[in-house]
């Protein structure tokens, strides 16, 4: 089968998701010939710089802003047509890049590809199966395209979104946001300790994504003046100076710090508690390990909507108070009652298999080979 993936460079969720499943498409069927495209950086390196670099500050410096962006265009009408400037921008270029590959099925992992892929069906100048992906728990109203004939979401409880937006109950598959089939894997303690080279006692995770946004210098700080006899995992992400400062630092405990790492599912796995920034794909491969989570300051748009929906399904906590992060903490590991509840809930939200069982319905709708389920 051939697929054609869009994704866009926008925070690091969606390439991720991008990569994920193409890789889950070859494991599945080595013979299926899969292609990302980067979707702006395509159009235009120059104008993917510009955007990113414009995201980037405006939630460094402006966050506000974004979050009444956020909710200004999260609606069928949206005073500002976010996806209508894309398709002026981008339809063309696409087309020919679309028809050229001949895909049997389009992903779209971001709404911008999305509504341009839509238009280009709404208009019959392509005629391919699109399946848009939506990476956040919570649907914004710019991935509806009248075009979409399926639509994969975080999970069951959001179904009534799509019924808000008039999506019809077929083209809805709550199957999960797709996360690497290593967080369906289970170790030991032990295995992971020998593998990893950590001591035996309390671990804490503290991670900001792969951009490494958010005080993770001040809360590793607070946790390690608060607390004792834990070890301490920091990871920088692609923020190499957030890494120097990490490294800089003096503990009483026991702090490893990471840059990127390629081994996320073994970290977090070992962790008895993980404190982070609320992106989707971050909060899914925590709800796979059933950890406790700690929600620092989630910015306004989807990363508040995120916590709001962990939140109110039991599994996290929140504070945008850095001094309050080691209290939380301390409270969840005295409390087996608490970590019961933190397992309990996130076992009913979590999804480890979403990628293959994304996947098996594709290659069994459109495909040639029938699996089963998991």
């Amino acid at each position: 089968m051939n697929v054609l993936i869009f994704s866009v460079s926008i925070g690091n969720g969606h390439d991720q998701v991008a990569h994920t499943m193409r890789n889950e498409f070859i494991r599945q069927n080595n013979s299926s010939r899969v292609k990302i495209i980067n979707t702006i950086s395509y159009i235009s390196p120059i104008l993917d710089k510009v955007i990113l670099d414009g995201y980037m500050n405006i939630l460094k410096f402006y966050p506000k802003a974004w979050g009444k962006l956020y909710e200004k265009t999260n609606r069928l009408d949206p005073i500002i047509d976010v996806n209508d400037i894309a398709n002026r921008l981008m339809t063309s270029k696409l087309r020919k890049t679309t028809v050229n590959f001949d895909p049997d099925i389009i992903i779209c992992t971001h709404s911008f590809p999305a509504a341009i892929i839509s238009s280009l069906k709404q208009k019959k100048r392509i005629d391919c199966p699109l399946i848009t992906i939506v990476t956040d728990f919570n649907i914004h109203s710019s991935y509806i395209n009248d075009k979409t004939d399926y639509y994969v979401i975080p999970h069951e409880d959001l179904t009534y979104v799509m019924e808000n937006f008039g999506v019809s109950e077929e083209k809805v598959l709550p199957l999960g946001i797709p996360i690497k089939r290593e967080f369906a894997e289970v170790h030991t303690r032990e295995e992971l300790l020998g593998k990893l080279g950590f001591e035996n006692k309390k671990s804490i995770l503290v991670m900001g994504g792969g951009l490494g946004l958010g005080e993770i210098n001040n809360i590793v700080k607070a946790i390690d003046n608060y607390m004792n006899d834990i070890q301490i995992i920091a990871i920088a992400g692609r923020n190499n100076r957030l890494e120097s400062k990490l490294k800089s630092l003096s503990t009483k405990n026991k702090l490893v710090v990471y840059g990127f790492v390629n081994n996320i599912h073994e970290l977090m796995e070992l962790s008895d508690c993980i404190i982070t920034k609320p992106g989707g794909v971050s909060a899914a491969e925590i709800l796979s390990r059933e950890k406790p989570l700690v929600i620092f300051s989630p910015l306004p748009g989807q990363e508040y909507e995120n916590a709001e929906f962990l939140l109110n399904s039991g599994a996290s906590v929140a504070t945008s108070d850095v001094r309050k992060i080691p209290v939380l903490i301390d409270q969840i590991f005295s409390s087996e009652i608490r970590m019961k509840c933190f397992r309990e809930m996130a076992g009913i939200l979590k999804k480890p298999h979403s990628t293959y069982n994304i996947v098996h319905f594709l290659e069994d709708k459109y495909g040639s080979d029938k699996t089963a389920m998991l």
